[in-house]
């Protein structure tokens, strides 16, 4: 009798277990997750005589997704469509400049950011914080910022 009670709950054990796979229809690769998304992205500026501190404008959109500020809990019926932007220089593995679900804002460049050719990347993430597929950049070029101070030149 105890045989054909565990055998049963082992069975229905297994089957939810099999039905929780089968239900999960992410699809990951290399950390992110794909999204039936379309982003785009761009400078409302000119971006070609940057300096270290400036702040670019850019406007960014995401369709097929619903934008929820990331400091805010999505609607119940959102919850699966949930995203929001970070911005990055050059590398997605560095700290982002920008985090928000706004679609225009400044990006201040980090005052120590080099001069020569530089990348913004725009990347949608998962309202959960999980990077997904959509990723998009935009080319700068940042010059040397040079300081000149005035001295009394011996006069």
């Amino acid at each position: 009798m105890h045989t054909a009670i565990f055998c049963t709950a082992l069975v229905a054990a297994l089957t939810s277990v099999s039905v929780a796979f089968i239900g999960c229809t992410a699809n990951i690769h290399d950390n992110t997750v794909n999204v039936d998304a379309t982003l785009s992205f761009k400078a409302d500026a000119d971006v070609t005589q940057l300096k270290p501190g400036d702040s670019v404008a850019v406007s960014m959109n995401a369709t097929g997704v619903v934008l929820v500020d990331p400091a805010a809990q999505p609607a119940a019926s959102d919850a699966a469509k949930a995203s929001y932007f970070k911005v990055y220089l050059d590398d997605t593995s560095s700290t982002p400049l920008v985090v928000t679900a706004q679609a225009s804002v400044q990006v201040k460049l980090p005052a120590t950011t080099t001069a020569g050719k530089h990348n913004l990347i725009c990347r949608l993430h998962k309202h959960d914080g999980t990077p997904t597929n959509q990723e998009q950049e935009i080319s700068i070029t940042v010059v040397a910022s040079a300081t000149v101070t005035k001295g009394d030149a011996g006069l």
